[in-house]
């Protein structure tokens, strides 16, 4: 079946009322949302193996994009199982649930981020190959400077197998294909004057993504997306702000479960979101075909994804 359909003659109405058994008004429970992000995270996993099925019996696929693809999906599937467990099994010495919002806001910024270096390498492009071939070359070449600065030093690679020579090779071929691009003078200028100092050494990193911009450009809600990315990356680099949040959050200590299931809910509900839509744009992108058994499910995320899309714009 083609998971890219629309519900057709899915009981949509019917599955949402079994999922979502409660009064009008009210919000599902933490376990049930979990539930969900798995579901959804679970399949767009397998709509990305798919992906790498095709790209080996097709020779008009390309292994290279598929893989690329597989390997940001993977990483966001792993990241989702994370945060998951952050959520559910971490228990103080008395065995209660305590949360760790810290590393939390960590893995949730990281999914957005996720799906906006998708969107960038794929939807975002509208179709335009050749901008498309721009912008993956030049997620190759940042991730080749990434492996030459980094490469022995943090131990990525192992020496005996680190040719630092031919990756500097590669580099170079890479820059060539990226100027020669007919959309290169449309780029950001940053990006030109990057790859300027990269050539006459000084500058060994190339910052490719913006994702503030990216934000703007993606189909998310902009305002609500920028405020949450810049609130989770505000409390990752400053442990929850400053000293004032912390003493208020002690002297509500006797409210702390309380507190945290609510800081929870709401670090769940734009993850779901971005989930939702990430699951989208793959099958937009990819026109998944999955196997004739798959059906049901297909239609339960998609329905899942209409649902936390559709509350997320309008809750925003």
């Amino acid at each position: 079946m083609d998971a890219n359909d629309s519900l057709n003659n899915f009981d949509y109405e019917g599955f949402l009322t079994r999922e979502f058994p409660m009064p009008e008004g009210k919000y599902p429970d933490i376990g049930r949302s979990l539930e969900h992000l798995n579901k959804i995270t679970k399949l767009l996993l397998e709509c990305a193996l798919q992906s790498i099925r095709v790209a080996e019996r097709d020779p008009n696929a390309s292994a290279v994009h598929a893989n690329t693809r597989y390997t940001i999906v993977c990483n966001y599937r792993l990241r989702t199982i994370n945060l998951i467990k952050i959520f559910t099994e971490l228990l103080d010495l008395k065995g209660g649930s305590i949360f760790d919002e810290g590393t939390a806001n960590i893995v949730a910024r990281s999914l957005l981020e996720s799906y906006l270096v998708y969107y960038r390498l794929y939807n975002g492009c509208k179709g335009d190959k050749e901008l498309q071939e721009l912008y993956f070359t030049l997620y190759n070449l940042s991730s080749r400077l990434h492996l030459v600065k980094f490469g022995t030093t943090l131990h990525m690679v192992s020496p005996e197998n680190f040719d630092e020579g031919k990756l500097r090779g590669q580099i170079g071929k890479l820059i060539s294909e990226v100027k020669s691009n007919k959309k290169y003078h449309k780029l950001p200028q940053a990006i030109p004057n990057a790859i300027q100092k990269i050539e006459t050494g000084k500058q060994d990193y190339l910052s490719l993504f913006n994702f503030n911009k990216l934000i703007r450009e993606s189909p998310l809600p902009t305002e609500f997306v920028t405020a949450y990315y810049s609130y989770t990356s505000s409390f990752a680099h400053t442990e929850g702000f400053s000293s004032v949040v912390s003493q208020m959050y002690f002297q509500a200590r006797k409210d702390w479960m309380a507190l945290n299931e609510t800081l929870k809910f709401r670090l769940i509900y734009p993850c779901l979101a971005v989930s939702a839509q990430f699951y989208i744009s793959y099958i937009e992108y990819d026109k998944t075909q999955l196997a004739d058994d798959k059906e049901n499910e297909v239609w339960e995320v998609l329905s899942l994804c209409k649902y936390y899309l559709t509350a997320f714009n309008l809750n925003k």
